[in-house]
């Protein structure tokens, strides 16, 4: 899948594209900036890596998101933060480790960072043991990796009826319903991305040099 794993004092999120090998079939690039459907323009844009992989339900779940669908986004008129959603099955597992090392070897846009993967359960229930192992591998490509358990509602739900997260909400009860409030799962990686995003943001300025006086 790649070679060697970066050492652990690796300065940043990203590994150094001579280590990993990107994949043959690269995602397609969204030339257009994303859109704003808030008050503000998105924060950070949710990247499906496969059909199906729950990306629009999360960027609807998550007002500061924009849906990116299946797309790095490629334009610097809105952001460029991405994180990368993937169902937790093994064919989802494949193609999140696809799109990561995609980012990791330099082949997404210029401007893209990846703040970390979102993995949607495949199915109510256990994980099966395959699957968690495989996990643990593509897990190493990920800075973070956030998980958003089965919800049952969802298939009864249009996506314009979910409730929306936003960065000041309170915590979740564990039980709502998701016409009303966001589960606790989707409110608590929508609050560690935020974070995340707080983070990088604030890496970046320290990063850059100091004007001359």
């Amino acid at each position: 899948m790649t070679s060697d794993r970066p050492p652990r004092d690796h300065p940043g999120p990203r590994w150094e594209p001579h280590t990993v090998t990107a994949p043959e079939q690269l995602a397609p690039v969204r030339e257009a900036p994303l859109p704003t459907t808030g008050l503000y323009p998105p924060l950070f844009a949710v990247l499906g890596a496969h059909g199906g992989a729950g990306a629009s339900t999360l960027a609807r779940w998550w007002a500061p998101a924009a849906d990116t669908g299946p797309a790095w986004p490629a334009s610097s008129h809105t952001t460029q933060l991405v994180v990368i959603a993937a169902r937790l099955c093994l064919p989802g597992l494949v193609a999140a480790g696809e799109r990561l090392r995609e980012w990791h070897a330099g082949a997404a846009p210029d401007g893209v960072v990846v703040l970390g993967l979102v993995l949607t359960a495949a199915r109510p229930g256990t994980v099966p043991a395959v699957v968690r192992r495989y996990r643990a591998t593509i897990a190493t490509l990920a800075t973070e990796v956030y998980e958003i358990g089965w919800h049952d509602e969802l298939v009864v739900t249009e996506l314009d009826e979910l409730a929306e997260f936003h960065p000041a909400d309170p915590p979740s009860p564990r039980r709502v319903r998701v016409r009303e409030t966001v589960p606790a799962d989707v409110h608590r990686a929508g609050t560690q991305i935020i974070s995340r995003l707080a983070t990088t943001r604030r890496d970046a300025a320290e990063s850059e040099p100091e004007a001359p006086s």
